[in-house]
């Protein structure tokens, strides 16, 4: 039997529920014998009497793309989907993932890690304000004007202990799943607003995407090469999704690393592995197998 993790605390669950409905579908119509379940205080409890073949995970944000579920289900013996404990918590951790690929040569936005509102100096504006450990844009703001800064601080802090602060990149938004190790096409997002923040990811049906991304030949060579970089220098295991802005001068610059993308069916992951002629289902099964 394959378990479907999903859910929890995290403020990412409606999503994740969605994700592993998709993925729930997808594996019965493949011919596995599959069973969702929620994510609580009794997890440990009902593994262990279901005793599943495998588990795949299908939750965003903390604590179940932190490493976290990662190292209980390590601890029980029980084979899992996706990255392992330290991958996961690095990537969930917007600030230790731009210092490791910083240390790497891959281009991340100029930034600052702050853990109390009191020691925020940042003077750049705009800028981009974000809790260190969420997804999904859940507590990013983007500050056009420097009376917003107080109030995107205090925003980031409800969600996490630490936060970031970046220099806004004017460019094109773009992301690149890998699979397996290997990029998938370069998926260009194009949100009505101008920001693709959760609205515009779950709800609204105005943003466009582009498959693959209308790019110079080099561009897409060298996105693609450093997202393969990234997922080795990460120690990535299965999907993976990662977020870029491309500058005026077509210099990719890394946002964030999802180690589970969504699976809904406005997520970026299908979208892009459909473009290389991988249906849903197919992916799903890469991922399981991954």
């Amino acid at each position: 039997m394959i378990v479907v993790l999903k859910g929890g605390p995290s403020p990412e669950a409606e999503v994740s529920r969605k994700s592993a409905a998709a993925v729930v579908k997808a594996l019965k119509n493949l011919g596995y014998k599959v069973l969702d379940l929620e994510l609580d205080e009794n997890i440990a409890k009902n593994l262990l009497k279901l005793q599943p073949e495998k588990v795949f995970i299908a939750l965003h944000g903390v604590p179940g793309e932190d490493g976290s579920v990662q190292g209980l289900l390590e601890t029980m013996g029980i084979p899992y989907t996706g990255c392992g404990v330290e991958s996961s918590a690095v990537c969930m951790d917007k600030d230790a993932t731009r210092r490791i690929l910083k240390s790497h040569g891959i281009p991340v936005p100029a930034g600052e890690t702050y853990f109390s509102p009191e020691e925020v100096n940042w003077i750049e504006i705009p800028c981009v304000v974000k809790p260190a450990r969420t997804g999904s844009t859940v507590g990013i703001s983007i500050v056009k004007e420097e009376k917003m800064l107080t109030e995107a601080v205090n925003l980031a802090f409800k969600y996490d202990r630490k936060i970031v602060i970046e220099e806004f990149i004017e460019g094109r938004e773009l992301t690149v799943p890998v699979l397996n190790g290997k990029a998938l096409p370069i998926v260009e997002i194009i949100p009505e607003s101008g920001f693709y923040d959760y609205e515009a990811k779950y709800k609204k049906k105005t943003t466009k995407y582009e498959v693959p991304a209308q790019l110079p030949e080099k561009t897409t060579e060298r996105i693609m090469k450093n997202a393969e970089k990234i997922y080795r220098i990460l120690e990535c295991k299965g999907a993976v999704r990662i977020d870029i802005r491309l500058d005026e001068m077509n210099v990719p610059y890394v946002l964030e690393v999802n180690t589970i993308p969504g699976m809904t069916e406005r997520s970026l992951l299908p979208k892009s592995a459909a473009a290389a002629g991988i249906t849903f289902e197919k992916l799903i099964e890469e991922i399981l197998k991954g």
